[in-house]
């Protein structure tokens, strides 16, 4: 069988400390343990030394010696070589509990303490950008691919009135109402393919007041590409949004007023007596002011009870099918009020069109001035009175 001091130097030597122990004058009676090689020496090496004359230059560890030989308990922390070595000193007591010398163990404690050190600097870094975030005004979340809420800035509880502790485990669509311009199944697709999403949302509060956001979703991964989470970041753009829109109802109510009023200019109807009314046309015809053509017409004609429709065509550049196809629908219509149409403005070249794309303007009154319209019609005022 081993030895058994054998056995237990073995187990030492496996573990990264160093075992020691010494009589009440400083001899080492033992010394075992892997961290030995750390600071310089084979394990049971300086068996039968004198600690303190180890430690003459070093008058506070020898110190701490005699104090822990006078019985009492202590735990160092020290710098050596670079490293950061602890040292519990345990007093051994005789039966009647003198001290009659001393037990130590001795630690590398070197990675753990730089471990400890980048946990703080980390946990420092988070804080301060915990804090960066919680000094803006947009809503940051961030939730876990299932829409669980893992983290909720202050600017999130300002924006929806729910604290972080609230909203914490909460799947935020659910919580916030979220009203998506897409389906959720394909806005999670696009972000998954993107790695990046934004949109208009509109969402409630805890008050239950509805907010419009120009929210946008980042996928976030680990370093092994994987995803793990989705930033979300979240402006409130309420108020912005409903200026746009009375801006844009105010601009449209303008429009239209506008186009109410150049409809009225495009196609005035003039009285010249009780029963002669005049229509001058003036610019290009489409079928839109075709039938404001007609349809100011008529009304004219059956709110004033005139009997004769002046339309003159000379502010009309080109008269080719469609204007001539709208002054004819304009001659029947007046007609069928029991009234006469006379167009007037007939220029030559206006006339020759006409010819050549054989237009039947038979039953219409024409006249090559405005002026001659008038009198035609004053004519036959005179005549049926």
């Amino acid at each position: 069988m081993p030895d058994f001091k054998d056995a237990v130097r073995e187990a030492f030597n496996q573990i990264p400390v160093a075992a020691w122990a010494i009589d009440k004058e400083g001899t080492v009676l033992l010394s075992e343990g892997a961290h030995l090689r750390n600071i310089g020496f084979a394990p049971g090496q300086i068996v039968g030394m004198n600690l303190f004359d180890m430690y003459a230059g070093d008058p506070e560890s020898a110190a701490l010696i005699r104090e822990a030989l006078a019985g009492r308990e202590l735990e160092t922390e020290t710098a050596l070589n670079g490293r950061t070595i602890k040292t519990t000193y345990k007093p051994i007591r005789d039966a009647e509990g003198e001290p009659i010398g001393l037990v130590g163990i001795t630690e590398d404690l070197t990675e753990e303490r730089e471990t400890e050190a980048t946990i703080a600097a980390q946990t420092s870094e988070l804080r301060e950008q915990a804090e960066l975030l919680d000094l803006t005004h947009d809503a940051i979340v961030v939730r876990g691919l299932d829409g669980v809420i893992t983290y909720w800035n202050r600017g999130a509880e300002r924006l929806y009135g729910y604290s972080a502790e609230e909203a914490r485990g909460r799947v935020a669509v659910e919580l916030l109402h979220s009203d998506l311009p897409a389906p959720l199944v394909e806005i999670e697709a696009a972000l998954r393919d993107r790695e990046f999403w934004e949109g208009e949302v509109d969402q409630r509060t805890r008050a239950g007041e509805a907010v419009v956001t120009a929210s946008r979703w980042i996928l976030r991964r680990d370093d092994a590409g994987g995803a793990i989470s989705v930033l979300q970041i979240d402006t409130d753009i309420t108020e912005n949004k409903r200026a746009r829109e009375a801006e844009a109802r105010r601009q449209g109510e303008i429009i239209r007023a506008q186009a109410a009023a150049i409809e009225e200019l495009s196609t005035p109807l003039i009285p010249i007596t009780d029963k002669i009314l005049v229509m001058p046309l003036i610019g290009a015809m489409d079928s839109t002011r075709a039938k404001l053509v007609i349809d100011s017409l008529l009304t004219g004609i059956g709110e004033t009870g005139g009997e004769f429709a002046i339309l003159d065509i000379t502010g009309i550049p080109v008269v080719d099918t469609a204007v001539a196809g709208v002054l004819i629908k304009a001659a029947r219509a007046v007609r069928l009020l029991g009234a006469e149409a006379i167009l007037t403005g007939m220029r030559p070249e206006v006339a020759q069109t006409l010819v050549n794309i054989d237009v039947d303007l038979g039953g219409i009154i024409t006249r090559g001035t405005l002026q001659g319209g008038i009198t035609y019609a004053l004519g036959r005022r005179k005549l049926e009175g």
